[in-house]
């Protein structure tokens, strides 16, 4: 059985996500179609990145993973396929593969695009049937040449000094949760049995927690998340409304 996830930020009140969805039915009627989330805010580039990084590992061997967040759509930027060894990707070359490309030998195809193809819509009419042709078969015929330099958003690394770390905040998901560029394995390396101060919007967090339930009601707390980075979380409240955070602020990390 073929497995398509879909990752957009058409929202739910368009015919967008369903138009797609038809196109790969109409080719491969026996797909699996995940809708991971059409939720993405719109343009967000990075965050779709993020995104797809916390989900697509968990996916079974030959998945194919349509990502649509294309603000350049019908510009001068590739269409593309990127394949790893487990997994294929389509979407644009604008940075949403930022995470695979670092973190996995990949090779990027370029698609190829008929020219009856909308200039507006790409994903109905380039990826989605690409996705489900590729998700048969590996076809040649609609790849062009290999792009040897795809796009890789530039993303922010935390700076170590002898005291500490800044990181910023790289997400902010459903819940108001703040998750940052900075580890658990970092912290782990550099802080091991010191006491940590957290800083972050004019307020101080003292120490790590383990989980949610250990953090006090409505106040600001900091733990290790599922995907191994730091995250401020407010226990049944939201970290980024309490401090009126926003993705990119600072977090620092002092120890002693």
């Amino acid at each position: 059985m073929s497995v398509i996830t879909l990752c957009t930020d058409f929202g739910l009140s368009d015919s967008y996500a369903a138009a797609m969805k038809g196109v790969i039915l109409g080719i491969n009627p026996r797909a699996t179609i995940v809708d991971v989330t059409h939720a993405i805010p719109q343009h967000d580039i990075a965050a779709a990145a993020f995104v797809l990084n916390g989900y697509y590992r968990q996916f079974p061997k030959g998945t194919v993973h349509v990502v649509v967040v294309d603000p350049g759509v019908g510009g001068q930027r590739y269409d593309m396929v990127v394949k790893t060894k487990d997994h294929l990707f389509v979407g644009p070359d604008n940075g949403v593969f930022s995470f695979v490309l670092m973190h996995e030998p990949a090779v990027c195809h370029e698609l190829k695009i008929r020219r009856t193809a909308s200039a507006t819509f790409h994903g109905r009419d380039v990826f989605a049937p690409a996705a489900a042709r590729l998700s048969l078969k590996w076809e040649k015929s609609i790849l062009g040449g290999i792009i040897r330099r795809p796009r890789v958003l530039d993303l922010p690394k935390p700076i170590v000094s002898s005291r500490g770390v800044t990181g910023q905040v790289v997400h902010i998901d459903h819940f108001g949760n703040l998750i940052t560029n900075i580890t658990g394995h970092l912290l782990g390396t550099l802080a091991k049995n010191k006491t940590l101060e957290i800083f972050i919007k004019g307020a101080t967090l003292h120490g790590m927690h383990d989980t949610y339930e250990q953090c006090r009601t409505a106040a600001p707390c900091a733990l290790i998340d599922s995907f191994g980075l730091l995250e401020i979380a407010v226990n049944t409240g939201s970290a980024s409304k309490e401090l009126g955070a926003r993705r990119g602020d600072a977090v620092k990390i002092l120890w002693k």
